[in-house]
């Protein structure tokens, strides 16, 4: 395609995200890391079945959901000391006080 066709070219959807090897960031960044660990560890096959089973339970975690609210979850319930680079301006997790 020339330049000038390239600007009038829009995406499938408007909201269409990332894709790494097809899959959105999170389910790849596990298979990737799960790949990775079992490739030094000689548990190729092994971690890969570890992976792929992870990547099962990440895809019924957010069953429609996107992959912000995946991350919204883990704020709420894992410590604010792992999230601190994602949400700088964030209050801390912890901190729930009802407004009456």
């Amino acid at each position: 395609m020339d330049r000038d066709s390239l600007k009038y070219r829009f995406p499938d959807t408007l909201n269409q995200q990332k894709r790494i090897f097809g899959l959105p960031p999170e389910e790849a960044f596990v298979l990737l890391l799960c790949g990775g660990i079992g490739f030094f560890c000689d548990l190729f096959i092994v971690m890969l079945c570890v992976g792929a089973a992870l990547w099962l339970f990440i895809r019924h975690l957010k069953k429609g959901q996107g992959s912000w609210w995946l991350l919204n979850l883990l704020y709420w319930y894992l410590p604010t000391v792992l999230f601190r680079v994602q949400f700088r301006r964030l209050p801390d997790s912890g901190n729930r006080h009802w407004m009456q």
